[in-house]
């Protein structure tokens, strides 16, 4: 790994950095930016144009801290630390394959180094999934939520849905430009207030964005007044190969 990249990914445990820099060699600007921010638990927006490695600058930082976790505690509990919203609810079943590379990668680089592997589940919870899986998550809830705004607030309304998200720690909000400025967005402001009051701590809320102006404005609508938010902006601008 060059310096540069050990710069970003230091603190991360070494099978998560190895499986990173292995597949992908150096981080992104957004990456490099913003992992430092969100591993501190500061809360962060993270702004910038698509291809710019938005998602996994969220889930990698959230996924080494279970797998630093699992390794410490010699396993992970059955609790729900992560949730992930999509205001789209195809973009979220890809999010959820999406995960199966990093999780896959990460544990073989953990057999490799001779540790075990952390055992992260992760589950969609959108309208559309079947009962037999809803009832396989209160059995046994899932480390990593995928849901959209719709289905959080559903699971915020039932007794067995607040049990399985009482634990999360991180909260991650994806295309979050898409409902900022409506009245879905409204909704899911309000939600995500009644899963920080179930919590009974504070959040790190990580909101992924295509640029908007003003990002501030945008920044507020993650975390809620009276709360600080980084911000990492990156710009409109994205890298073209013209032959």
């Amino acid at each position: 790994m060059t310096d540069s990249t050990l710069d970003a990914l230091a603190g991360f445990h070494p099978a998560v950095a190895g499986w990173f820099a292995s597949t992908f060699g150096r981080p992104t600007p957004a990456q490099g930016r913003a992992w430092p921010l969100i591993r501190a638990g500061r809360s962060t927006l993270v702004a910038a144009p698509t291809g710019s490695g938005k998602t996994l600058t969220a889930f990698l930082a959230a996924l080494d801290a279970l797998v630093q976790q699992s390794l410490a505690d010699g396993g992970l509990p059955d609790e729900t630390r992560v949730v992930y919203v999509s205001p789209l609810k195809a973009l979220s079943n890809d999010i959820h394959l999406n995960l199966e590379a990093p999780l896959a990668g990460i544990a073989e680089e953990l057999v490799r180094l001779g540790l075990p592997a952390p055992g992260i589940r992760t589950a969609v919870r959108t309208g559309d999934t079947p009962q037999a899986e809803r009832a396989a998550m209160r059995r046994r809830r899932p480390h990593v939520l995928v849901t959209t705004p719709e289905s959080l607030y559903v699971l915020l309304g039932s007794a067995s849905g607040r049990e399985m998200l009482k634990d999360v720690r991180s909260l991650i909000v994806d295309e979050i430009h898409a409902v900022a400025g409506n009245k879905r967005g409204s909704h899911l402001a309000l939600t995500l207030e009644r899963l920080e009051a179930l919590c009974a701590r504070p959040l790190v809320r990580v909101g992924l964005s295509a640029t908007q102006k003003p990002v501030e404005a945008v920044a507020g609508f993650l975390v809620g007044a009276g709360r600080t938010c980084e911000i990492v902006d990156i710009g409109h601008g994205r890298a073209r190969d013209l032959a």
